[in-house]
């Protein structure tokens, strides 16, 4: 048993070594960055992440005329080297509430399962209202009650030999099933966004937003799905769809736990170390 977590990014410097020391801690085994025209500091700390063995691959990524974001999907499906692949942008975070290793997840679901949907759960502000230097994890601790319509979209792990498409959400199957995280059946409503909330096992924690700084900066990034020139690059983020994500009902701080070991992570990269196995361990 075997995964690859997948992303696409651009302009994502101050929050990538916490993603991806994040997700090598849970366990995914190999963590593939395409990196889309960057023009801050994002390459230098992706090849950085790669040669500290925190990510495996920093693949540069060109913003061709076709779907930046849908080209890197195909290209990573069709040369993973795992059982599992799962996409996830650099705002969303994995979160196994038995807090059990990725690879000891997956082995949960019966053979036939070639597509496993985590539900998200949107996180607002918390009232911040500007960058600042602390963790996302500890920064926004305050989510989006269950009765949001927006926390039915689903992130996925896939088997690639079992994909006839690939999409952000979830892939088409070409044969075998779905399900929810919870094992449950996955019925979609609508491509991506499952028919009901399933919260039991697992959840993607999805910092949409962030402060209204850092949305003003995601503003300016533009969506992954279309090139520099589609009139919808950036017409996307909209105040409005600030207003409607900034969704701070509940307390969640279900991944302080991982807090201690993720800043020793941290400041250990920030320190040069280049030993593999010191980080990844």
């Amino acid at each position: 048993m075997s995964c690859t977590l997948c992303a696409i990014v651009k302009n994502e410097a101050p929050y990538l070594a916490e993603w991806a020391l994040f997700h090598r801690m849970i366990g995914f085994d190999r963590i593939v960055v395409y990196e889309n025209d960057s023009d801050d500091s994002t390459p230098g700390l992706l090849d950085r992440l790669k040669r500290a063995g925190v990510i495996d691959e920093h693949v540069r990524w060109a913003n061709i005329p076709t779907s930046p974001q849908f080209s890197a999907y195909v290209d990573a499906t069709l040369k993973c080297r795992t059982d599992w692949i799962m996409f996830l942008d650099a705002d969303e975070f994995l979160n196994i509430f038995s807090r059990a290793p990725v690879n000891d997840f997956l082995a949960r679901f019966a053979p036939d399962v070639s597509c496993v949907a985590v539900n998200w759960r949107i996180f607002g502000s918390s009232g911040a209202k500007t960058f600042t230097p602390e963790l996302v994890l500890e920064r926004f601790t305050r989510a989006a009650a269950a009765h949001h319509a927006v926390n039915r979209h689903v992130k996925s792990f896939f088997r690639p030999r079992y994909a006839s498409a690939v999409h952000m959400h979830a892939p088409i199957l070409a044969s075998r099933r779905a399900a929810l995280a919870s094992g449950a059946p996955l019925t979609m409503a609508d491509h991506g966004i499952a028919d009901r909330l399933d919260w039991s096992a697992a959840q993607v924690n999805h910092y949409f937003g962030k402060s209204p700084e850092e949305y003003a900066a995601k503003r300016r990034r533009g969506v992954a799905h279309v090139h520099d020139g589609d009139p919808l690059k950036f017409a996307h983020y909209t105040d409005q769809l600030f207003r409607a994500h900034d969704l701070n009902d509940e307390l969640d701080d279900s991944l302080a736990w991982a807090l201690p070991e993720l800043k020793r992570r941290i400041a250990i990269f920030e320190a040069g170390a280049l030993c593999n196995e010191t980080i990844r361990s």
